[in-house]
This record gives C-alpha cells, structure tokens and sequence, in this order.
C-alpha cells in the first residue's frame, strides 16, 4: 500500500467517467432506479425494496481486490483471507443470511463492480435495515503525474487532495480507482438506520469530509484529521479505518483483529453483554495495534447507542 499513484486526467475526463459508471447499462443491469429532482438537487432513489416493511434486517457489501492487474508485486492475499473470514464470521452470528451478503474480491473488483454492488445494497436494504460496508485495498491521496495534489468537484479537502481506493485495474490504467465522494455519493442514498463502513487501506484515515451541505460540528465530533472518515459522515453511520490519513496501513492486521472481536474478544473485553459491536471490535483492534504495531486506526462514530455486528 506505500506506493502512491500519480494520474494523468483532466477534470473533464474525470466528470465523463463519473456520469458513465452511474448511468453505465452495465452497472445498471437489473436494477430498477429512477433519478428524480427536488429543489434544483438530484437524487438518486429505489422504486422497489423487496423487503420493505418486513422488520429489520442485515446486508453485508464485502469488497476485496487482494490481486493487479499486471502487478503481482502489488498483490495482497491477506485481503483476500479477510474478506472471506469476516463473511464467515457474519453467517455464524444469526441475523445474518447469505443471500443478504455480497461478496467481490480480486481481478472482479473493479470500479464499475463497486459500482453495482452498492446498488443492489440500495435497492435491497430499507429504513429499518441494517447495512454493512467492508473495503479493503490499496488507498492513496489523489495526485497529478507531478505529484501535486487534486480535489475532484465538490472542492471539499482542506489538504487540497482527494482520497482513492485502488480497483483491480488500477496499476495498469490510472482512471481505474474510487475517490471518496463518489463512495460518499452513493452511501447517501442508503436508507438503513444503521450503517458500519469498514475502510482497511493506506491513508484511510484521510476519508473523512462531511458530507455536501453538512458541518462537521453539526454532529458534535471531536475534531480529527481531515480526508476518508468525514467524507462518510452521516447521522447513524459509524466509520472504522485502519490507520490515519498520513499513515501506512500494514497487511491486514486491522481486519484481522476487527473479526477477531466479531468472534467474541470484542465482547470478552467490552461491556459482556453478549454482543460483539463495532465500537467493541475498534476498541479491541486499536488497543493490539497502538501497543504492537506502528499504524493508528481512526473512527467515526455518529450511530446512536452500540452497532451491533455478532452475537450468539
């Protein structure tokens, strides 16, 4: 994850790609969105939930990319391993059900992929729901082929870069990565009263601008550092990343640990209430990290109460 990427683009580009991978037909197969205008805004909206009003339930978006395209040396099998531990950890725990968890990992982990599988995530999941997001790849602060630092539309970043998650193809073709307000664009549209974002990259601390119209002490955080976490921020959201934005993130200690507590540690070492919740598991996983290892995990907390992830 220690290589940063230097792109070559021009915001025009940048702006074609954005509006082809949302309204791509291939992105789209299958799924019945509309846009629809409300006060000079667009938004993106479900026609159809297929569980809508049925109580609440848990959907799980895993995401992976672990091998490159021509780019072994940047290959990581270890984010491969967490993705399928943490599935496994979630289908054990009872409110979990396969058909309600999707799985992407290596040379299918594309940009248009992520693209599609948060979709079905809109389509799927209500206002009663719960919804889980797990990213693992290599991140970076977006930069120019002279190393200088760009802040796609919406100028949002107080560094003046954007942050980027690296897509399968993305050592080989510099258009090939996810910045954070395209994530951001299209978790806004998820209705779940409570969404647990999991981000394990390099730099991810660095996701964090509020969200479009919102301010930061609007939601009465602590302040911390600019770039992934903010950019993410929304009411009952809750962010876990596995480092600081100036940060390397090494291996997937971050994840390991996180599924560690999921298993029961969390809770062992938490409240015992029989729960494993994304507060307990951060908590668990940061502590092993600040006292072994050399990378600093940042969350976002803004979901009312404890997330709960496992319980038994």
């Amino acid at each position: 994850m220690k290589q940063i990427i230097n792109v070559k683009f021009t915001m025009i580009i940048i702006s074609i790609i954005c509006i082809a991978l949302i309204v791509s037909p291939i992105c789209n197969a299958g799924f019945n969105l509309k846009t629809i205008k409300r006060n000079n805004t667009v938004e993106l909206q479900n026609v159809n939930h297929s569980q809508e009003n049925s109580g609440t339930e848990y959907w799980a978006l895993l995401f992976a990319v672990g091998i490159y395209y021509k780019n072994p040396d940047m290959d990581r099998p270890s984010m491969l391993e967490a993705a399928d531990a943490l599935y496994d950890v979630l289908i054990d725990s009872p409110q979990w059900e396969p058909d309600h968890i999707r799985t992407t990992t290596g040379e299918q982990a594309t940009g248009k992929n992520l693209i599609r599988d948060l979709i079905w995530l809109i389509q799927s999941e209500d206002a009663d729901d719960m919804s889980l997001i797990y990213l693992t790849t290599h991140g970076s602060p977006l930069k120019n082929q002279n190393g200088y630092p760009v802040d796609l539309p919406p100028k949002d970043e107080a560094d003046g870069a954007d942050e980027m998650l690296v897509m399968y193809h993305g050592f080989d073709r510099w258009y090939s990565f996810v910045w954070d307000d395209l994530l951001n664009f299209f978790l806004n549209r998820l209705q779940s009263r409570g969404v647990c974002v999991i981000v394990d990259s390099c730099y991810s601390g660095g996701f964090n601008d509020p969200p479009r119209g919102a301010k930061l002490h609007d939601y009465n955080v602590e302040s911390f550092t600019q770039g992934l976490g903010e950019e993410l921020a929304s009411q009952g959201r809750i962010v876990l990343m596995s480092c600081r934005e100036d940060e390397l993130s090494y291996g997937s200690f971050f994840s390991e640990l996180l599924i560690e507590g999921f298993w029961g540690l969390a809770d062992i070492l938490g409240n015992g209430d029989g729960i494993n919740s994304a507060e307990e598991a951060f908590d668990y996983a940061d502590f092993i990290l600040q006292w072994f290892g050399e990378q600093d995990p940042t969350i976002l907390d803004l979901y009312p109460g404890e997330y709960s992830v496992t319980y038994w």
